[in-house]
């Protein structure tokens, strides 16, 4: 098992809540988002980059590329979803902290909380996360009160 800081579900990646927000309060070395369609997409990692502090490593992966030796214990994963945050524990890495926050409303998925949305897919990806001994946390920012995710769903 590979310890990281933080792993935090959020359907909008590098956005205000993440930068203004998490990046203070959590004080990575390092910044990694694992999601298939932004690994290949050049032009949103460079927008995403451009409100990332400099002193903030930044690397992007798909979820096949991500490996357990290119995190350390001073890093913060972002992924999209619950799918993409289980296959980050499904690959050795294990998080101090697990983050669920923004999931928004699309077609087909229910709203269970204010701005958490889930389907069935969510829910048996949520089921095998904490099953697997993590105790996901929702939270999405710093000055909300954390409830476990289990409690809502």
């Amino acid at each position: 098992m590979t310890t990281v800081k933080f792993l935090r579900i959020d359907d909008r990646l590098i956005h205000g809540q993440v930068i203004v927000g998490w990046l203070p309060e959590i004080k990575p070395d390092k910044l990694i988002v694992v999601n298939d369609k932004i690994s290949d997409d050049f032009m949103r990692q460079d927008l995403m980059s451009l409100s990332v502090p400099p002193d903030i490593e930044l690397e992007f992966y798909s979820t096949s590329d991500l490996t357990s030796d290119v995190v350390t214990d001073d890093t913060f994963i972002l992924v999209s979803s619950p799918a993409d945050a289980f296959s980050c524990l499904d690959k050795g890495i294990s998080p101090k902290r697990f983050n669920v926050g923004g999931m928004h409303s699309k077609d087909g998925k229910e709203e269970i909380f204010e701005a958490l949305h889930v389907d069935s897919e969510d829910r048996k990806n949520f089921g095998k996360i904490i099953d697997s001994g993590v105790t996901p946390i929702f939270q999405p920012t710093p000055q909300n009160v954390p409830m476990q995710l289990g409690d809502i769903l």
